[in-house]
């Protein structure tokens, strides 16, 4: 694990990180003249032991961090206000095709935000799903959040979510998963049906027309 400094790990330097470095990285600190309880507490903790230890690190570390002089909160805010963006485009599609009640929302971080997750309105969400990272440019955020909002409503309320309305009926070989229903084409990211394999609509574009509603 090379240097990482705390300027550094509170802009979000620490999501390429793997956790369980996390506690050894606060020993560094420590030793280089950083000194909190908090860091203290972080230096001391053992996230291979549990996955209670593995989520106190994440609690840990941006309480650590704001101990020592350095707050991650105005990275973290603008990572979660980019995956809100993208889910309010998924959003649209949702409205538009009648499952408006649905009104998806980012995970509350929690802690270190390392990825978010789209959530239904009662705050259940897929964790197989396709999370949004703080290192992914527009197109990929728009590709997990329409993945990630598809995804969850197929795994946690057992809808598919979009269907297209020409081609809904046709029989599928396997059973869908989020990303199926959606491709980056020209750096465009599409709807798309996998049963005659054509574009639907560009994200954020659906009609009841082109995807059924309920």
């Amino acid at each position: 694990m090379g240097w990482v400094r705390p300027v550094d790990a509170a802009a979000g330097v620490l999501d390429d990180v793997p956790t369980e470095m996390w506690p050894r990285l606060a020993a560094r600190w420590l030793a280089a003249g950083f000194d909190s309880e908090p860091l203290r507490q972080l230096a001391g903790l053992q996230p291979r032991s549990s996955r209670a230890d593995s989520r106190a690190v994440l609690d840990l570390m941006p309480v650590a961090l704001r101990s020592i002089g350095f707050d991650p909160s105005p990275a973290d805010a603008a990572f979660v206000a980019r995956c809100r963006a993208a889910l309010e485009v998924v959003q649209r599609d949702l409205d538009a095709t009648g499952y408006g009640e649905y009104q998806m929302r980012p995970t509350p971080p929690g802690g270190w935000p390392v990825s978010v997750h789209a959530a239904l309105p009662d705050g259940s969400y897929w964790s197989g799903a396709w999370p949004m990272t703080r290192d992914m440019d527009d197109a990929a955020m728009l590709f997990n959040a329409a993945a990630g909002v598809s995804g969850t409503i197929e795994e946690v309320r057992e809808i598919q979510w979009p269907v297209c309305a020409a081609h809904g009926d046709i029989p599928l070989p396997s059973p869908l998963y989020g990303e199926e229903l959606v491709e980056i084409i020209g750096e465009v990211v599409q709807w798309w049906c996998p049963r005659a394999e054509h574009v639907l609509a560009s994200v954020g574009q659906l009609t009841a027309s082109i995807a059924r509603t309920p």
